[in-house]
């Protein structure tokens, strides 16, 4: 994951997602950018091979058991901070419809919704958050 800069949060969560055949036919559908990015490092294949190998030892566990399961601790949104930055922008006008968005969408971040789907929120960051500098005592 560091060799590919792939983004730790959504490679969990798109891992949780895609079927084990879609792992085996290396087919990576585009909506999971996360994992296409990491299926550019060379040894993506082989990780895939000992990933599933691992996963048929679990015996008895479907393929939908494991999605679900995974699911359930590997969050589909968190706050990021270009998320973050759109909503200070839009509050510095008085508008606080991003901040209640926000609000809305992470008490329920492990849920597929409408609202953080139509916003982009699992996209892969807008190309002007590359250039966000944020430190921790701002």
């Amino acid at each position: 994951m560091e060799d590919t800069k792939a983004d730790f949060t959504m490679t969990f969560r798109q891992l949780s997602e895609i079927t084990q055949d879609q792992l085996k036919e290396l087919r990576i559908p585009e909506e999971f950018w996360a994992l296409q990015d990491l299926g550019k490092h060379k040894l993506f294949s082989e990780w895939v091979s000992m990933y599933l190998l691992r996963l048929s030892r679990n015996k008895g566990d479907s393929d939908t058991k494991r999605r679900t399961r995974m699911t359930t601790v590997n969050p589909r949104y968190i706050l990021r901070n270009w998320m973050a930055e759109s909503a200070v922008q839009k509050a510095k006008l008085n508008d606080f419809s991003e901040v209640r968005l926000l609000q809305q969408i992470l008490h329920h971040p492990f849920q597929r919704q409408q609202a953080a789907e139509k916003a982009g929120y699992s996209l892969r960051p807008p190309p002007w958050a590359r250039d966000l500098k944020v430190s921790c005592s701002s």
